[in-house]
């Protein structure tokens, strides 16, 4: 089933398939992580990944 999806930093709509809830992809216009939270309906509910760089003490 095809679900839409709404980047939330970007607003890049675009269309997914089978997808289920805590499945992480990336935003096919800005590449960033995100994380379905939920699914309504044909809807995907996203939530941006916070990714977290190594600190080298620099």
């Amino acid at each position: 089933m095809d679900m839409k999806g709404i980047c939330p930093e970007c607003e890049f709509s675009f269309m997914v398939s089978d997808l289920v809830v805590g499945e992480s992809l990336a935003c096919p216009e800005c590449a960033l992580t995100l994380q379905v939270r939920e699914i309504d309906g044909s809807r995907l509910v996203l939530e941006m990944i916070e990714s977290e760089l190594p600190d080298w003490g620099q």
